[in-house]
């Protein structure tokens, strides 16, 4: 039998189920940051996790729209908005990075 490849309802399943479980840890990203539970990731927040939070830290830097050193929450969920606007909805590969991030993120703090 010739390969076949997967329907475009398990695509779409797949993709949904992708941005779901990534619209689930992105405040949890952010909550990994925020070293001192405020709400808010300074510079020094963010500079400590750097190479920890890898692609996912320049993605928090950028989020920092109105320019005053610190990234809230709300710019943290509208920087989620403005990559799906960019890029569409995260697949697996992005959920799976996202998800690697936290767990370094988690270790870290730990220690």
């Amino acid at each position: 039998l010739p390969p076949t490849r997967p329907s475009s309802f398990l695509t779409d399943l797949t993709n949904k189920m992708a941005a779901s479980t990534m619209k689930e840890l992105w405040p949890q990203i952010f909550a990994a940051f925020d070293v001192n539970g405020d709400g808010k990731v300074s510079r020094k927040e963010l500079l400590k996790f750097w190479k920890i939070g890898g692609d996912i830290a320049a993605v928090l830097a950028k989020a920092d729209f109105d320019k005053d050193g610190i990234v809230s929450a709300e710019e943290w969920t509208k920087q989620y908005d403005v990559i799906v606007e960019k890029f569409g909805t995260p697949d697996r590969g992005a959920v799976r990075e996202a998800e690697a991030c936290l767990e370094r993120l988690t270790k870290a703090k730990k220690a």
